[in-house]
């Protein structure tokens, strides 16, 4: 079973790697303690007034000068208190290392570490402190689907996002946290995420890229046709089928993928991990070009590249995304807030994230990753790219 998982898991990842390479044509066109109280950073607007200021809403002016007006004591992203959601109760068990339910989704269990959370948070305060006042750093950590759609009657299998979350948030400082679990739990009968994959679904991004946004007194766009292309495809079904050792239930209950092309004005280089140019493509893949089960890739390639895109936003804001495969699908619903965005992965960086931001003169820097990585060893190399 072993060896025809990692066949079916290379065909993927081959095909998709080709449609990824073939993809130069350029695009400039019209995710052990209680709940905590956060230590909220000081938020730099460019051009935002003091009304939104004190609500902790409002946007960026496009006409603001390159300054930064110190926003204090913003509330914008101070946790809640948890949401109150209801799994619906089906039965399920372990198949493989996915936890799969009778309807046929696949869940990854959660396990973080207490001390790879404060680690994590520890780690974005020397971050911040080597960018200076100047520069907002954010910290997203986004839950999974197990924090909405294990059933209660499971949830002794698995550990509480929730709570690590809000364990990372009373340990940051000068960081600002961006709850997007309270957003996305507004959204839970939604489809936020994969049921076959261990992604969430674009939707669940753009909720998420909404918090942030308004979170970093950004400019954001509606979703809909005149901002993006909605573009959906039956039969995905993901990786979660390979992680449950090809669970029948999974297979026999494949979802439609919903993605969203922007619409505003862009051009995106792809680099590779140590920043050399590779091409300049379409941010967004289209699956037709790529392996059913790699669908997920068509939010910036995937995670082989790291990518610069310049907008037609004229803010002087300068975005650094360091993420996941969560991260992944974050950009395309930011080309209306900043008028540069970075993406790097913090997996497979080569080089310095702090001197990437001295020297490119980003003014916000966005830690995007799933709690799991937050709080395992994903998120170590945060170091190793300081």
């Amino acid at each position: 079973m072993k060896k025809t998982m990692s066949m079916w898991a290379l065909t993927a990842a081959m095909l998709s790697l080709a449609a990824c390479a073939a993809n130069t044509d350029s695009t400039v066109d019209a995710p052990e303690s209680t709940p905590m109280t956060s230590s909220v950073g000081t938020l730099h607007g460019n051009g935002a007034s003091s009304e939104d200021a004190e609500s902790g809403t409002g946007s960026v002016s496009s006409e603001g000068s390159a300054g930064f007006e110190s926003l204090e004591n913003s509330t914008a992203s101070l946790p809640h208190e948890k949401p109150n959601i209801t799994a619906a109760d089906n039965g399920g068990e372990m198949s493989g290392s996915v936890f799969v339910l009778d309807d046929g989704r696949g869940i990854v269990l959660f396990g973080g570490s207490w001390s790879g959370g404060q680690s994590y948070a520890e780690t974005l305060n020397q971050y911040k402190a080597a960018l200076g006042e100047n520069v907002n750093v954010f910290s997203m950590v986004v839950p999974t689907a197990v924090s909405f759609y294990l059933p209660e009657k499971y949830s002794y299998m698995t550990g509480s996002e929730w709570e690590h979350i809000e364990n990372i948030n009373d340990y940051l400082d000068g960081v600002i946290p961006v709850d997007a679990y309270t957003e996305l739990a507004k959204h839970v009968d939604e489809e936020i995420y994969l049921r076959t994959d261990n992604h969430w679904q674009a939707l669940g991004a753009y909720y998420a890229a909404k918090t942030f946004a308004e979170t970093a007194l950004a400019d954001f766009p509606e979703l809909n046709e005149e901002n993006f292309e909605f573009i959906s495809r039956d039969g995905y079904v993901g990786t979660l089928y390979g992680y449950s050792e090809e669970d029948a239930r999974i297979r026999d209950n494949p979802e439609t993928f919903t993605y969203y092309k922007p619409k505003t004005e862009y051009t995106c280089d792809f680099l590779d991990y140590s920043l050399e140019y590779q091409y300049t493509g379409a941010m967004m893949l289209d699956t037709d070009n790529i392996a059913v089960s790699s669908w997920y890739m068509v939010n910036m390639c995937g995670d082989m590249y790291s990518i610069h895109v310049k907008t037609a936003v004229k803010n002087a804001r300068k975005l650094l995304i360091v993420k996941d495969s969560y991260g992944d699908a974050l950009p395309a619903f930011l080309t209306k807030s900043f008028e540069e965005i970075w993406v790097v992965d913090m997996r497979h960086f080569e080089k310095s994230v702090t001197e990437l931001c001295k020297s490119e003169g980003i003014t916000d820097v966005l830690f995007a990753m799933n709690a799991s990585s937050a709080t395992g060893i994903n998120a170590d190399n945060l170091v190793n790219i300081f």
